[in-house]
């Protein structure tokens, strides 16, 4: 099921604002890695998309991918939250590093592909979200620390998948990602058959390519996204908003515009630990983003491939959502909070409960600079 990417797939209908910035920069020339300003909004993305600049004594490529682990909470209804964020995409990023104090960020170019579709299932909805820059990326790093603060500006669209399991078209049998080689095959979509370099590798759903689209009649909603930031510090959003629906003998308060209500919680509060005291649902052990009925053991998920039947307690978010990043020189954690507008699917919207607020946290890995180009 959804997201913005994510995904999933946003619009800057709410900010979050930067409470942490990161420890001051060093004087170090340019190394590998990242360090960070501070700001905060919006949301979505990741992976191959960088301008090379010249390489000069000030200027560098500093090229990451993504790491299992991460993750998006999409909307209110806690639906869609806990939903793995595809690993192998890359984030290649221009360093200009004349500053004494840090490294300026740049590369990309409007119109590129940001990252791979991003597969989503939940609820019994499936998505698929395909993100492409506004505008070339931004912000600063820090090489010395590890830290940094990235401004991306993105316009997302989501499609509706097909099935459950299969929300993006896969790139199959293709045996290494992002080697420049297409060795695999497209399996679904308008180019099912065609050769593929995968881009990034989904443990639910499969590698999905920027080779391999969706149909474009499929398309259900185009909506601008803004990670600003997307910050190895921290970042936070407040429920400060009157909310669209006010439920009976309660105060609520919503975190973004036109946000229906806070939580989807039996009591109407979202515990400290960010989960309902109800309802408690049934999903397959091995595909979560199946539902079963409690108590069936393997019946219904077991056909399916999905293991047995587990309880799960309904996430969701309370009055402040926030999110705290990690600075590290080879594996930091980028987070952004941001509010997900409505798509055009209703199913998609009841589902995750959009208009709503998102939290992106992505796990990332500094890889060696690649060769140079004989």
């Amino acid at each position: 099921m959804l997201m913005v990417a994510v995904l999933l797939t946003f619009a800057r209908l709410g900010a979050a604002q930067t409470v942490d910035a990161p420890a001051k920069r060093r004087k170090t020339p340019p190394a590998a890695l990242p360090r960070t300003p501070p700001r905060g909004v919006a949301a979505t993305p990741v992976a191959r998309t960088a301008t090379p600049a010249a390489r000069t004594a000030s200027s560098t490529i500093a090229r990451y991918r993504v790491r299992d682990g991460s993750t998006i909470d999409l909307g209110w209804t806690g639906i869609a939250h806990r939903q793995p964020w595809p690993s192998e995409q890359r984030i290649d990023l221009a360093l200009d590093c004349r500053s004494a104090t840090s490294c300026s960020v740049g590369g990309g170019a409007a119109g590129a592909i940001f990252g791979a579709p991003i597969p989503l299932s939940t609820g019994g909805v499936p998505a698929c979200v395909v993100s492409r820059l506004r505008a070339a990326l931004a912000g600063s790093v820090d090489p010395a620390t590890g830290c940094g603060e990235l401004r991306i500006a993105l316009t997302s669209t989501v499609y509706l998948g097909g099935d459950v399991a299969l929300p993006c078209p896969r790139c199959v049998g293709d045996g290494g990602a992002n080697d420049g080689r297409k060795a695999g095959r497209c399996d679904t979509g308008p180019s099912a058959g065609k050769d593929c370099d995968a881009n990034a590798a989904s443990a639910l759903f499969g590698p999905t390519s920027n080779d391999c689209l969706p149909s474009p009649a499929s398309a259900v909603g185009t909506l601008a996204i803004d990670l600003a930031p997307l910050t190895t510090g921290s970042v936070r959003l407040a429920a400060e908003r009157r909310c669209a629906f006010r439920r009976p003998g309660l105060a609520d308060h919503c975190a973004c515009a036109d946000q229906r209500q806070p939580n989807d919680c039996a009591a109407g509060a979202c515990g400290a630990d960010e989960r309902c005291d109800a309802p408690i649902e049934g999903v397959c052990s091995s595909a979560p983003f199946r539902g079963c009925t409690l108590g069936s053991g393997a019946a219904e998920c077991a056909p399916a491939g999905g293991g047995t039947c587990e309880p799960r307690v309904r996430p969701c978010f309370g009055d402040i959502i926030d999110a705290a990043g990690a600075c590290d020189r080879v594996h930091p954690t980028y987070v952004a909070i941001f509010c997900a507008p409505a798509t055009q699917a209703p199913a998609i919207n009841a589902t995750a409960g959009l208009p709503g607020p998102a939290r992106l946290r992505l796990e990332l890995e500094a890889l060696p600079p690649a060769p140079p180009v004989k």
